[in-house]
């Protein structure tokens, strides 16, 4: 029953809840039966590296003059430096004792070697990228490159303890695994390029430019979203990119990066999933009751398109010009004073007293000219009547009035020589 008992135990220790897990790509941490196991709160202690260094040393082992050389290389102050390191394997033994691992010495010292106690077996995650990219680099064919290659760079989840870069060990393989890194990323957004595997190359891409923004991997990023036709999300990358490297280095787009600008300008304008874009654009962002405002430059457009549908369907346009004036006849033109002021009020009433189906512009401060449209040409002082109700409702429009001046589209497009003018007088609604 014993002998069998210990099997069981045995077995036990190989489940991978029973795995000792570390991660040191992107940061470090532990864990061990779906628990964290926190060493020291000091991730630059000693006894944090040393264990570090172990776990990667793996069934090779370290020499205790590397460990040494790792550890206190560079502190002149500890001056019996073999002692100072046996004192850290035993307060890494009882920290780790005192998390809850399994009974161990942790530390097996041979012939002037150190290794990790293999009776607690342990996965590291920068030894397995490490061996992936391995590899990939020895691969038979293309197809097992590029599996291995994808697989490499999906571990790869940051930087090799990135918050001890400081320490030259660290450093030395911060530098190796970057490089493995770079080379299997290079290998795999060629070749899914190539095989038109676009969704895993806009995957890989977008996490190495999280991890290395100023790498460019952005480039590879915005070319998978472009196969894909995703337009947007391309030019937003590029837009998100440039503005980073801008705001970091004061540098402009590189060259490269303004090529696929222009490949984006050149099919959104083309693609057919530029409906959304042209819909977002197409709906009217603040609908308000009454008239639509619209600059002079597409007032003179719509103009047009009256002018045009006028001929075809003989319905009545009328143009009406309204002339802001003071108390003493004068066209207002102080841009900058009150009469700036009652001239936005001046729009404020000519937007609530129309219909939504009629249009308006500023063309200078002191006038306005608005689009009638469907209407009798006697209606028109109905309209000017009304603006100049609510315009004299207004706060601070004393001593100011309106001069109305109307004109069909008709008369206007007339070749020969103009009719007499259709007019208000100047303080009454009445047509001469």
């Amino acid at each position: 029953m014993a002998e069998e008992k210990k099997k069981t135990e045995d077995a036990g220790k190989l489940s991978p809840d029973n795995v000792l897990t570390a991660k040191m790509l992107g940061g470090f941490s532990l864990q061990y039966q779906n628990r964290e196991i926190v060493l020291d709160r000091n991730t630059l202690s000693k006894t944090t590296q040393l264990l570090q260094i172990l776990l990667l040393a793996g069934k090779e082992g370290v020499a205790k003059t590397s460990l040494i050389d790792a550890l206190y290389g560079r502190d002149d102050s500890v001056e019996n430096k073999n002692g100072s390191l046996n004192n850290t394997i035993f307060r890494m033994r009882k920290q780790l004792k005192a998390a809850g691992l399994p009974e161990s010495n942790f530390v097996v010292i041979k012939s002037g070697m150190c290794y990790w106690d293999e009776r607690i077996p342990v996965s590291v995650d920068a030894l397995e990228f490490s061996e992936k990219a391995r590899q990939a680099r020895l691969a038979d064919t293309l197809e097992e490159q590029l599996r291995d290659c994808v697989a490499a760079c999906r571990m790869y989840t940051g930087e090799f303890l990135p918050s001890m870069i400081g320490e030259d060990w660290v450093s030395v393989r911060n530098a190796a695994c970057r490089e493995q890194y770079f080379y299997c990323m290079n290998e795999a957004c060629r070749e899914l390029m190539s095989r038109e595997r676009y969704e895993e190359l806009v995957e890989l891409a977008h996490a190495a430019a999280e991890i290395y923004p100023f790498e460019e991997w952005q480039e590879w990023e915005i070319d998978g979203l472009i196969a894909l036709a995703r337009f947007k999300e391309a030019m937003e990358v590029y837009e998100r990119t440039t503005k980073k490297t801008l705001d970091e280095f004061g540098l402009a787009p590189s060259p490269e990066m303004l090529k696929r600008f222009r490949i984006m300008g050149e099919r959104m304008s083309q693609a057919a999933g530029a409906i959304d874009d042209i819909r977002h654009r197409l709906v009217e962002k603040e609908k308000k009751r009454g008239a639509y405002f619209c600059t002079f430059p597409s007032f003179v457009d719509i103009y047009h398109v009256f002018s045009r549908i006028m001929e075809r369907k003989g319905i009545s346009v009328f143009i009406m010009l309204c002339t802001l004036k003071n108390q003493k006849n004068q066209v207002c033109g102080d841009e900058m004073g009150k009469d700036r002021e009652v001239s936005h009020q001046l729009s404020e009433a000519i937007r609530i007293s129309l219909r939504s189906g009629d249009f308006y512009t500023r063309y200078n401060y002191s006038q306005y000219l608005i689009m009638l449209s469907e209407i009798q040409q006697e209606n028109c002082s109905v309209v000017s009547h009304r603006i100049d109700q609510n315009f004299q409702k207004m706060e601070e429009t004393t001593g100011y009035y309106i001069d109305f001046y109307v004109a069909s589209i008709a008369e206007i497009c007339e070749e020969e020589k103009p009719k007499p003018e259709k007019k208000f007088k100047e303080k009454k609604n009445m047509w001469k």
